[in-house]
């Protein structure tokens, strides 16, 4: 796949079905993403009138923010805990015994 964003399939079904058995799902996941943070940026840079190293600072702290929430969430309802911290004094966070009876309810899915 190209570096490039992707461009509009045209052709036949039976070519469709065959250029997509040829794509490499984690690259297209990957490029997705790419392309998903560039939009963002985009966005960022227009909405708040900054440079794209502001947007990319912005855009950090917003991921921060969205993984905390998640975390705090998952604390409150038991699902993971503290286990220590590391050298920077950050927290380090391991699955309760809740959150390993779901672990393994959703890998027998």
């Amino acid at each position: 796949m190209s570096k490039n964003k992707m461009e509009t399939f045209t052709g036949s079904v039976d070519a469709l079905l065959e250029h997509c058995s040829k794509l490499d799902i984690q690259e297209v996941e990957e490029q997705i993403k790419l392309d998903e943070k560039q939009d963002c940026l985009n966005i960022i840079m227009t909405d708040c009138e900054c440079s794209l190293e502001e947007a990319e600072q912005i855009y950090s702290d917003i991921a921060l923010s969205e993984v905390k929430q998640t975390i705090d969430q998952l604390v409150k309802e038991g699902i993971v805990e503290v286990s220590g911290y590391n050298e920077e004094g950050e927290p380090l966070f391991t699955l309760t015994e809740l959150g390993r009876q779901i672990q393994k309810e959703l890998k027998n899915k």
